[in-house]
């Protein structure tokens, strides 16, 4: 299991938005990499802390699929999550995927996994909107709460700057109020000439992980691609011409 939870920590986009919210909180979450309709996202994440490793994430229709390249022991190690909140966990040798709950979703390295795919829109309604600054600049400071108890934490806050519309800062809350952790988010990417999700930082009580996010591709991916009964079979590098 601490295998499993090592890899899944590496998840890193998000749920698809399926229906109205505010503006400016669309526009922040398209920049973190949701797109919508028959539009995907590829990229290769590097992540850095206490463990180091790098696998190549692709998401669609609000369901990413990513593999591990390094390390080399984990190569090959898939992983799919589903627009729902359901995580399935792939490698050689297991016959069909393995379901990841929300308790292992909530420990350990999976919970940086958790982190970095939750859309702050999916699954969350807003509650609360005030203003705010992030790193001296102007922001609106989002309060949500999950929509069901199949929703990881209880109560996010999100913050996303006036100019440009970009969220630079998230803290995850459990029931009980506790901040459990906080993502610190950069766009020094660029797709179609808008700024597009580079870093993020997670923290905890106890670690720091760093993801960089590189060699992003915008298009079309096949829908077996994000299908749990596939995911043995091989990855589709780049989007379809």
């Amino acid at each position: 299991m601490k295998k499993l939870l090592f890899t899944v920590s590496f998840l890193t986009l998000s749920t698809l938005l399926t229906h109205g919210q505010d503006a400016a909180l669309l526009a922040a979450e398209k920049a973190r990499g949701i797109m919508t309709g028959n539009t995907g996202v590829q990229w290769t994440v590097n992540v850095s802390g206490a463990k180091s490793a790098q696998f190549l994430a692709t998401a669609k229709g609000g369901t990413i699929h990513a593999e591990v390249i390094q390390p080399a022991d984990a190569a090959g190690r898939k992983y799919i999550a589903e627009a729902k909140g359901a995580m399935w966990f792939w490698k050689p040798g297991l016959s069909r995927p393995v379901s990841v709950s929300k308790k292992q979703r909530l420990s350990g390295d999976a919970a940086i996994g958790d982190i970095a795919s939750t859309s702050f829109v999916e699954g969350y309604k807003v509650v609360g909107k005030e203003d705010g600054d992030v790193n001296g600049e102007a922001a609106t400071v989002y309060t949500m709460k999950a929509n069901s108890l199949g929703d990881t934490y209880a109560q996010i806050k999100y913050w996303v700057t006036k100019s440009g519309n970009l969220g630079k800062k998230a803290e995850f809350y459990a029931k009980s109020g506790n901040l459990l952790r906080t993502s610190t988010m950069e766009y020094k990417n660029t797709v179609n000439g808008s700024p597009f999700l580079s870093r993020m930082v997670i923290r905890d009580s106890s670690r720091t992980i760093n993801l960089s996010f590189s060699n992003v591709s915008i298009g079309n991916f096949p829908d077996s691609m994000f299908d749990k009964n596939n995911i043995g079979g091989k990855t589709f590098k780049g989007p379809r011409k």
